[in-house]
């Protein structure tokens, strides 16, 4: 299993698609780079972005991100399918969560006996839960087409399954760092929910957690640590600009560069990490093999190289697994994009398979990449919108049709659809 894991992207409306786009060269050398480093070690399975897509949580921003994403995959030999995101403080927009009413919100969390209580009553309310994740509507338009959107209370964290070399499951699974994230962000003033806390061990699963903010950023840090430190074997971050790597007995803690920096941030070093992750070893004495191949950008010569783990250009670490054998070895594993559409009922599609079903991989990129109007049309047209969906965000009302459409037997029928509103 390949991962290339980015962070702090901080694409700025500004910059982007000017003359004036100080970062330019430096996209051009990153992706030269990844296409090198996936000759040499293959595609990516999977591109894992720990937030700050955006640098003001602007619609454009998300717009040019989903284009550049689509440029990378194409050259480095992967699918748009692959992704998978998180939202970083960047990717909300500030004049919003900067709002009165929303501060007042914060504060009180903030100030709470019990914060994490606290947000939680607040996440189950509708009106204060939309008032807390209304700055990350654009985020979440952009995260659909990768199903990794969130909406409070039940989905406010993203997850996705992997298959792993033995059969087994590698885990993601994306945390909202950013939900109290606002212009008055400090270290250690924010906070996850609960649902944060509910990652459990399961035979046969590695858990790879995915977070924006570095743990220190958190109120919670030393809780959350210990209990990562338990059931996730694999944690990235990103955030702080700087790459870390720590390498324990259970875990490997990576924080990555930022893509693009400030250039006048102390030790500006953009950079990248590109993982290699399996499974070695019989059933009963399994262990978790990493290889963190971290990229940083050196200047005079310019261009990216591997960062050294004393004379090694790999960071390499062994962690015990629990004994586990498969008893599907032989079945076609579920798609990273049909666990994400279908969750707990993507087991069915292993006897479903057919036509049908790989187109449905690529149906919500499709489905996302057409203007609002011609969404509408297609969900009125196939009757797909439900008098629930009244009041959703518009994230939301795409992602229950796409459900629908499959929980209906609709899948062609809307993949015929989009066909016919890309050709117009």
């Amino acid at each position: 299993m390949r991962i290339l894991h980015f962070s702090d992207i901080h694409f700025r409306k500004s910059e982007i698609s000017t003359t004036q786009d100080p970062n330019f060269h430096l996209r051009s050398e990153l992706v030269r780079d990844v296409v090198s480093q996936s000759q040499r070690l293959g595609p990516p399975d999977a591109i894992v972005i720990s937030g700050d897509i955006a640098f003001a949580g602007d619609p454009a921003e998300f717009e040019f991100a989903t284009e550049w994403l689509r440029n990378l995959c194409e050259a480095c030999g992967c699918s748009m399918q692959s992704i998978f995101v998180v939202p970083g403080n960047h990717d909300a927009v500030r004049e919003l969560a900067d709002q009165d009413l929303v501060q007042l919100i914060h504060n009180q969390i903030k100030r709470a006996p019990d914060p994490t209580t606290e947000l939680s009553r607040y996440l189950s309310n509708n009106s204060s839960n939309r008032l807390l994740y209304q700055s990350l509507d654009n985020f979440n338009q952009f995260a659909l087409q990768f199903f990794c959107d969130l909406l409070p209370p039940e989905r406010t964290r993203a997850t996705r399954d992997l298959p792993l070399n033995d059969g087994s499951t590698l885990r993601l699974w994306g945390l909202n760092t950013a939900v109290l994230s606002s212009s008055r962000d400090d270290e250690g003033t924010l906070f996850v929910d609960r649902a944060s806390f509910q990652i459990t061990r399961e035979p046969g699963v590695v858990n790879m957690v995915v977070a924006h903010h570095h743990l220190s950023w958190l109120q919670q840090g030393a809780e959350l640590a210990d209990h990562l430190n338990d059931v996730a074997p694999v944690q990235v971050f990103g955030h702080i600009h700087t790459n870390r790597v720590e390498l324990n007995r259970d875990h490997v803690r990576l924080t990555a560069s930022a893509a693009h920096p400030d250039r006048r941030e102390a030790g500006w070093e953009p950079g990248y990490n590109f993982l290699e992750i399996s499974v070695v070893g019989e059933p009963e004495m399994r262990r978790l093999h990493i290889r963190a191949h971290v990229r940083i950008w050196q200047t005079a010569p310019g261009g990216f190289q591997a960062k050294m783990d004393r004379n090694a250009s790999v960071f390499e670490h062994f962690i015990n697994l629990e004994p586990w054998r498969s008893t599907l070895a032989t079945s076609e594993p579920v798609s990273p994009i049909e666990a994400s559409i279908f969750g707990n009922d993507a087991a069915m599609l292993v006897s479903e398979r057919g036509e049908n079903m790989n187109n449905v991989r690529a149906l919500g990129l499709r489905f996302y990449r057409l203007s609002f109007s011609k969404k509408s049309e297609i969900c009125g047209r196939l009757g797909l919108l439900e008098d629930e969906d009244i009041g959703q965000p518009d994230h939301e009302r795409f992602r229950r049709v796409l459900l629908r459409a499959h929980e209906r037997g609709q899948l062609e029928d809307f993949a015929q659809a989009i066909v016919a509103a890309e050709q117009e």
